[in-house]
């Protein structure tokens, strides 16, 4: 049964005891300005500064923790010091990842296994809203997009030449010969849907006929390398003002396998966020025949069409189930989905049917609107002792605020006043009071997410 979570100032009093043991010599440690910048699904992160005297004088670092998710996982294993050792293995190459410090196993130290690595500042692209619709990469010039589109996929290529077994990767598992590598992968995720499934019966119709054909096609892989497994934008950290690579991050779906498997799911993820979610890549985003192109003259090697077809798909099953996972765990607690079919017909199943010439699993999923070329509506209900009702009236960008209820918002906000107050303030976390209840959101979340700033401004 997981412990319960510590508070901050627990957590706080707990990592100074332990950091006390880890750095000999060291007096006066303080772990200070800690926070949690969301509450992550498949692991939890920290940021804090960490200072303490030693006898060339005062040390002031920032750090990051990462621990294990304490219930409702996304995957059934989690295996925290997997990546822990994978980063360190790669602290010495060329692939850009953040130092590693301590790697802590023992649950009851702060209620999960964690581990710590010194903090890097940089932004990242988000995932929701789309980098494709606001943010930094949104903002950037079309000769930055480029840029930033090809660090990742640089640092990728620099990753699947390594010499895995020389870094002493081999325990994630090596591959036999002939099919192995694609065979351990294909159990793994059959194992996995299994596991994720709401009821053992329940039908999945696309994913299953995707599955048979992953079967029927599997194929013998030129070569095995360390995949990254989450190769990604939104897993890229880029230097504030030249938008080059700091560090690549999160390394709970690693394997060795096929290095085709990471570029396909690298294009899949982006076509996601651009066209899967109803939107035009942004100008300057090189296409996906330039992706293929230039990873081949990056690693020297031909990437064969059906071997990037079998990992398009594959990347779509493995996408697809692990959104059954995180739609689930919405479920339980307690978040309302814009469709609640999502977990059977959704951008992955659409993809999937596409690419298979299978039956449809459903109609067109919603398309998120993009305030810069849409009408769009924001309604606030807050109860308790200062209840009130207000909306916001966004046209092409120009936003407005009115007093009462508005028809057919695009959005609807509901939360008692102090709560509001508390997320204003910072005291309370938006992610927290979201799912724990408190903050309720139906409709286009999407719409809140970009008009955060405009929110700031007219909320007052």
């Amino acid at each position: 049964m997981p412990q319960q979570k510590p508070s901050p100032s627990e957590l706080q009093e707990k990592l100074e005891r332990w950091l006390e043991k880890k750095i000999p010599g060291a007096d006066s440690i303080r772990v200070s300005n800690l926070e949690q910048p969301g509450m992550g699904l498949s692991s939890e992160t920290y940021l804090f500064d960490l200072s303490y005297q030693a006898s060339g004088g005062e040390i002031a670092t920032g750090m990051v923790l990462r621990s294990a998710p304490p219930d409702a996982k996304v995957f059934p294993e989690y295996q925290l010091s997997h990546q822990f050792r994978i980063m360190r293995a790669l602290e010495n190459t060329a692939v850009p990842v953040a130092k590693m410090r301590w790697m802590e196993e023992d649950a009851s130290v702060i209620g999960a296994p964690f581990f710590i690595m010194e903090r890097l500042y940089g932004e990242v692209p988000q995932d929701f809203p789309s980098y494709h619709s606001s943010g930094i990469f949104f903002d950037a010039s079309p000769e930055q997009r480029a840029k930033m589109w090809w660090g990742p996929l640089e640092a990728m290529a620099q990753l699947h030449k390594l010499d895995w077994k020389a870094l002493g990767l081999s325990f994630l598992g090596v591959p036999g010969g002939g099919t192995d590598a694609i065979d351990r992968q294909l159990r793994y995720w059959e194992n996995y849907f299994e596991w994720v499934k709401e009821k053992p019966d329940d039908p999945h119709p696309t994913l299953e006929a995707s599955i048979a054909w992953m079967k029927a096609n599997r194929y013998e892989p030129e070569r095995v390398s360390l995949c990254w497994g989450d190769a990604r934008m939104g897993n890229a950290l880029y230097g504030p003002e030249h938008r080059e690579v700091l560090a690549i991050m999160d390394w709970e779906m690693a394997f060795l396998g096929d290095p085709t498997a990471d570029l396909a799911w690298y294009m899949l993820l982006d076509w996601q966020h651009s066209a899967g979610a109803g939107l035009e890549r942004c100008a300057g985003t090189p296409s996906y025949e330039e992706t293929v192109e230039r990873y081949q003259e990056l690693t020297g090697w031909k990437v064969r069409r059906e071997v990037l077809l079998f990992n398009e798909v594959f990347s779509a099953v493995r996408y697809g189930m692990i959104l059954i996972a995180v739609y689930l765990k919405f479920k339980e607690l307690g978040i309302s989905l814009l469709d609640e079919d999502m977990v059977h017909n959704n951008v992955c199943t659409q993809r999937l049917a596409e690419l298979l010439d299978l039956p449809s699993p459903g109609p067109k999923m919603h398309e998120s609107a993009r305030i810069e070329d849409s009408k769009v509506t924001l309604q606030f209900h807050f109860t308790g002792e200062d209840s009130s009702d207000w909306y916001i009236v966004s046209d092409k960008g120009e936003a407005s605020r009115h007093d009462g209820v508005i028809d057919n918002p695009s959005c609807v906000v509901t939360v008692s006043t102090g709560d509001w107050r508390a997320m204003r303030s910072g005291e309370l976390d938006r992610m927290e009071a979201w799912t724990s209840g408190r903050l309720a959101i139906e409709g286009d979340l999407n719409v809140m997410i970009q008009l955060e700033d405009t929110i700031s401004r007219l909320a007052d």
